[in-house]
């Protein structure tokens, strides 16, 4: 009745850190075999330049904060948490598709690379289906 008075649902804003937390994902993806290629190195620079502001830090700065966080971590299952928290399902599978283009990035998915994607998209709620959908994108 008096919902005039009521105060409008604020949407839910995301932390401003979540694009880099999804590329410290991809990162783990990329030195799944413990070797980065310079192509799935520069697609993850290219990305850290779609998502993220450089204006304090340049793109090569904010990969070597990823890659130390990547040598600092036990797992990536607080990754996988913060995504899930922060991400609907819709943002979730394009967090999936770009762990499929880094990894098909030099050419060569390796058996380790396939695994994390799997294990990931399992943890983020990701209907197998829709995984095997995404990979086909980027097989070819």
């Amino acid at each position: 009745m008096f919902s005039f008075f009521k105060k409008k649902k604020e949407e839910k804003e995301k932390p401003k850190n979540i694009k880099l937390i999804a590329l410290c994902l991809a990162f783990e993806v990329a030195n799944a075999d413990n070797d980065i290629d310079v192509r799935e190195r520069d697609l993850i620079l290219e990305k850290i330049k779609e998502s993220i502001d450089l204006s304090i830090l340049t793109e090569n700065e904010i990969f070597e904060v990823i890659q130390q966080e990547g040598k600092n971590r036990v797992s990536f299952y607080d990754i996988i948490h913060d995504i899930n928290k922060n991400l609907d399902k819709k943002e979730r599978i394009e967090v999936l598709r770009m762990l499929w283009e880094i990894a098909y990035a030099d050419q060569v998915l390796d058996v380790d690379e396939e695994r994390i994607i799997k294990r990931s998209a399992e943890m983020l709620g990701i209907k197998p289906s829709i995984v095997l959908q995404t990979k086909e994108e980027f097989k070819n």
